[in-house]
């Protein structure tokens, strides 16, 4: 019945891939803002069927996983001081007063407006959309209420790297070498604020020769993030210097010249072989869920004779 700030969509980097030990990884959810000790409700009526469907208990993590979503950074069941809201679903192990776990029996049945628990201090709901491994996009799963974009992302860079990520001047290169395209970017939706960075849904880019306007649309998207790869391909993803998290600043630098569709992730290189000796622009552009695109131009001067 309120306003909800969207504040991290499916696909972000959380960690920074400058630092490998850091746990890097792709978020797998949508983020709902919230403020500390609110209520939190089950959006779908679902049944509990997993043994243990509820963990993490007592940490910034605490969850519970229903068939088909998900719901971390919770309390469960009790508010922000811990005291259980007396719902006999919510079976707590407790010594005194002091609640120290709790456990939702397999066949419980929730309905869309019960109160699930309180936000912890990380003051958000992380809603989980699909089963454990198979997680996909919220914003293509679920009819949430108000929500509208209408803002195209930022594209704050571009530029060409060489195969070991450092970025190439304007110097013309040669038609063999091994190039990669990398974009900085970030999305905002309607309702977010001025401070507020979330990933890109989609890249792709278009290459054309000197004096050619690059056409509205790129032949082909590189990028999708309709579903999710292994976490060992997070810095295949995102290039040096990517970073986000809850605390920090937030930079997502796409490596556009590679490959992401279907959960599959693949490194490839600009298509340097098909190239004409002289000028060329690249076109790279970034889009939301809602389809609107963003876009900046990198200039390549190729040199066959190298």
């Amino acid at each position: 019945d309120a306003p909800r700030d969207v504040a991290g969509t499916y696909g972000e980097i959380r960690g920074a891939v400058d630092a490998p030990d850091s746990g890097i990884y792709f978020h797998n959810g949508l983020d709902i803002a919230g403020s500390y000790g609110e209520r939190a409700h089950f959006v779908r009526n679902e049944k509990v069927l997993r043994p243990i469907a509820a963990a993490n208990f007592g940490t910034l993590r605490e969850y519970l996983r229903m068939p088909t979503l998900g719901y971390v950074h919770i309390r469960l069941g009790r508010d922000q001081n811990d005291k259980p809201f007396g719902d006999l679903r919510f079976l707590f192990d407790m010594n005194g007063e002091e609640v120290f776990d709790v456990r939702v029996p397999r066949g419980s049945v929730f309905n869309a407006g019960d109160v699930v628990g309180t936000l912890n201090a990380m003051n958000h709901v992380h809603l989980v959309v699909g089963r454990r491994g198979s997680e996909f996009n919220g914003l293509a799963a679920l009819d949430l209420p108000g929500v509208s974009d209408r803002i195209a992302p930022t594209v704050t860079g571009a530029w060409l790297a060489d195969s070991e990520g450092k970025r190439i001047g304007k110097d013309s290169v040669s038609a063999g070498a091994r190039l990669r395209l990398v974009v900085e970017a970030f999305d905002r939706m309607d309702g977010n604020p001025e401070r507020r960075r979330l990933g890109i849904h989609r890249v792709g880019f278009s290459i054309v020769g000197k004096g050619i306007e690059p056409p509205g649309a790129p032949v082909e998207w590189s990028i999708s993030f309709d579903r999710l790869p292994g976490d060992a391909s997070v810095p295949m993803i995102y290039g040096a210097g990517s970073v986000s998290g809850p605390s920090g600043g937030t930079v997502f630098r796409y490596i556009a010249t590679n490959r992401l569709n279907g959960g599959t992730a693949s490194e490839e290189w600009l298509g340097m072989a098909a190239l004409t000796e002289g000028e060329f622009t690249i076109r790279v552009f970034v889009a939301d869920y809602f389809g609107n695109i963003g876009f900046k131009d990198v200039m390549l001067m190729v040199d066959r004779r190298q």
